[in-house]
């Protein structure tokens, strides 16, 4: 009889392993953005993309040499950027987060550095910044989901 539940128990063991073995992870769904993050994406946004379009303006006062202006831009319409991008990213998903943030820093830092040259009035390093800031707020807005 000891033998026969020695038997029995080394079976079922195998049995318990197999069909753990054999059985598969249930996938998790991706993340996706709730009804209300979407919503306030969709809040914020526009106030975004609308500044993303003025930005040329930056590029012509740079052109045309006309710090004055440059220093206004900067510090006006764009001066509430980085709040705008830091509520926009807050709202994405986690996996974005992070290189959102690291987006808006780095557009940031662009400006910083456009207002410092305008201050300088050295047209190649705004014009450089420009450009980096530029692709750097393309990025970011290509983090959005799509409506």
């Amino acid at each position: 009889m000891t033998r026969y539940r020695s038997w029995l128990s080394l079976v079922v063991a195998a049995i318990a392993v197999l069909v753990v073995g054999c059985s598969s992870a249930k996938e998790a769904a991706p993340p996706t953005y709730s009804p209300v993050q979407v919503e306030q994406i969709q809040a914020y946004s526009p106030r975004v993309v609308a500044l993303r379009e003025r930005i040329p303006e930056l590029k012509a006062y740079i052109q045309a040499q006309d710090w004055v202006n440059v220093q206004s831009f900067v510090h006006g319409p764009l001066g509430e950027l980085r709040s705008r991008l830091s509520r926009l990213s807050r709202q994405l998903l986690p996996q974005d987060q992070a290189k959102a943030n690291d987006l808006a820093k780095d557009l940031y830092n662009h400006l910083v550095a456009i207002d410092e040259a305008a201050v300088a009035r050295n047209t190649s390093i705004a014009k450089r910044q420009y450009q980096e800031a530029l692709a750097d707020f393309d990025a970011f807005l290509d983090l959005l989901p799509q409506p």
